[in-house]
């Protein structure tokens, strides 16, 4: 495909980067020259300098003959705009990142009457995984398949759990629920476990199943299964109000320390039932004058890394059972996981994988395309949902003979509402819901997990 991305900064430069690794013809625009020299340095892709709303610019780019534009500048506005004039110049489908909490209501509207193909808000999607995190406190992250219906939760073994040593055939006997292994992390070494994989203290391990199911695997661990109930944001961002919004419609006790005064005031006149403090999230006083210790769990917003890090660490020194913070610079994330903090928002991933997921169901549209789509250890494995339909190579055959690619798994099937872990004698059925995770590559079409 050929694909127009507008705006090289840290969404654009991340979605190019995945793009092109899958042989889609790339074109990035932005008026910054060192962003395009970094681009242009490290990345297979053509870079042109200029506005992206400008006709004559996205005439040299080409887009009489682009699939797809993707406009993901720092302006909702101007993303609007660009994809308005690249859709009258021939764009066939298109794209806009808008971010504003004043449009928050309107993204139905907006794509109607600007014809956006899509429409991503990172943050918003950032707060509905941290609230997902909230609801499950025991899990390092958490995502959701088959229209809520399945549960995907990371978590990391610790020398106290009732799975160490024992194999993995042996432990299937002994769960009081049907959960499936996806996943392992061990040092840097991927693994799909098999039936003789041992767990070792220090796995980051992915499993799936229905949240009830979840549950009683973790209280099997002897871990809480509890959702927090007292949160402390530190940051008021756009992911920070979008955050509590949805925390104050589940019931939960959100309190926001900001630094702005200006900010505060802003907080104040747009959420209800939070609490605003005034003051520095990195300072230890203030955050002994708030009772740290005392919460559910922190998360950290702010726009600096660094200062999400320092706060988030004292938190976990503190002993809160729940500390989730943003980090956008992804060479971070190994060495804050060697720190104990495992609950990691990246707002540029999250973003990045939503389009991804659009992206490969516009390649395979006429095939079995993939509707959601999630990287797991560390961008090394893939979890993707599918529905079953026109493959007889698929269909109705027991799992254990089909012919499918190393490192391969179908981790769950739902068919008409009901959950199924499956074992080597159940099989796919047309219609099915079928979740598939991966190492050995992206997949488009549900027929590609199949050895040829």
């Amino acid at each position: 495909m050929k694909i127009i991305i507008v705006g090289g900064g840290k969404v654009g430069y991340t979605l190019a980067q995945h793009l092109v690794t899958e042989d889609h013809d790339i074109v990035l625009i932005d008026d910054d020259t060192d962003v395009l020299n970094h681009a242009d340095e490290t990345l297979d892709i053509m870079c042109i300098k200029g506005n992206g709303a400008s006709v004559e610019i996205l005439k040299e780019a080409g887009v009489d003959e682009t699939d797809l534009l993707i406009a993901v500048t720092n302006g909702d506005e101007l993303n609007m705009i660009c994809c308005v004039i690249g859709k009258k110049l021939g764009a066939k489908h298109t794209v806009a990142r808008i971010r504003n909490t004043d449009y928050s209501n309107e993204y139905k509207m907006l794509k109607q009457e600007l014809e956006l193909d899509m429409v991503i808000n990172p943050e918003m999607e950032s707060a509905n995984e941290i609230t997902r995190m909230l609801q499950f406190t025991s899990a390092a992250n958490v995502e959701t398949f088959a229209n809520n219906m399945l549960e995907m939760v990371e978590f990391r073994v610790l020398e106290s759990d009732t799975i160490l040593n024992i194999k993995l055939m042996d432990l299937t006997k002994q769960l009081p629920s049907k959960v499936l292994f996806c996943g392992v992390k061990r040092d840097k070494e991927i693994t799909i476990p098999k039936g003789n994989f041992s767990f070792k203290e220090n796995d980051l391990v992915y499993v799936i199943g229905e949240k009830k199911d979840i549950s009683h695997f973790f209280s099997f661990l002897g871990r809480s299964s509890q959702k927090a109930k007292n949160v402390i944001i530190i940051g008021g961002s756009r992911i920070a109000i979008y955050l509590s919004w949805m925390l104050e419609d589940i019931g939960m006790h959100v309190k926001i320390i900001e630094l702005s005064k200006e900010r505060c005031l802003l907080l104040s006149e747009i959420l209800n039932d939070t609490l605003i403090i005034c003051g520095d999230g990195t300072d230890q006083e203030v955050l002994d004058n708030e009772n740290i210790q005392t919460a559910d769990a922190i998360v950290t917003l702010t726009d600096m890394d660094e200062e999400n890090l320092i706060s988030s660490l004292y938190a976990h020194q503190c002993g809160v059972p729940k500390v989730i913070l943003k980090i956008n610079r992804h060479n971070y994330i190994p060495i804050i996981k060697k720190l104990g903090l495992d609950s990691i928002i990246s707002p540029k991933f999250s973003t990045s994988n939503n389009i991804l997921r659009y992206v490969r169901a516009l390649v395979n549209s006429q095939g079995i395309a993939v509707e959601k789509l999630y990287k797991i250890l560390d961008d090394e494995a893939e979890v993707a949902e599918f529905t079953a339909k026109n493959s007889p190579d698929l269909l109705n055959i027991k799992l254990k003979d089909l012919n499918l690619k190393s490192d391969v798994l179908i981790a769950a099937l739902v068919r008409n509402k009901k959950i199924i872990i499956p074992y080597g004698d159940d099989f796919i059925k047309e219609g099915d819901k079928v979740i598939v995770v991966t190492k050995t590559g992206f997949i488009t079409d549900l027929n590609e997990i199949l050895e040829i």
